[in-house]
């Protein structure tokens, strides 16, 4: 067989508890053509679930906080065969099994924590080891600065303790 391309999107949507925000994210995201779409920090408990299907998105994959903060969506097109590998109670981690291809591959959507981030890293890299799937692809918020400089969300205070990239 040969290798697939697909469309992916991530984004950190900050939040879709707003039915006006909701509607108007996922339906022009739909217009995009997309094959995955991963939306981090979605903000909306367990128990609201449905408000997030949207089927012109496709299969809804969720890894949802039982507080209104974090949480990560994922939609995927109905062509693609998709399987929940792992579903991270805090929202943080959602790991997916996709058959793209000639080989399964592993999506890794995450939503990292501004603090504590060793533990989260070192907890994520342990969880995909133990997957044991060499196909990896890992997207979303990483809460980390490429330049400290051009980080227009931090504060004098804050700069000192955020993670820089390499």
């Amino acid at each position: 067989k040969m290798e697939t391309e697909i469309k992916l999107l991530s984004l950190n949507i900050n939040g879709l508890n707003s039915p006006i925000k909701r509607k108007q994210i996922l339906s022009r995201l739909a217009k995009q053509k997309l094959e995955i779409v991963c939306l981090q920090e979605v903000h909306t408990k367990k128990q609201f679930r449905k408000y997030l299907e949207y089927p012109k998105l496709g299969k809804l994959f969720i890894a949802l906080a039982d507080q209104k903060q974090k949480g990560i969506a994922v939609y995927v097109k109905k062509e693609i065969k998709a399987t929940e590998k792992y579903v991270d109670p805090q929202g943080r981690i959602l790991i997916l099994e996709l058959e793209l291809g000639y080989k399964p591959m592993l999506l890794v959507i995450i939503y990292a924590p501004n603090d504590n981030q060793k533990q989260f890293y070192k907890d994520l890299h342990e969880k995909n080891v133990e997957m044991e799937q060499d196909n990896v692809c890992i997207v979303g918020d990483l809460n980390v600065v490429v330049d400290i400089k051009k980080d227009y969300f931090s504060n004098v205070k804050n700069k000192k303790k955020r993670k820089i990239l390499p």
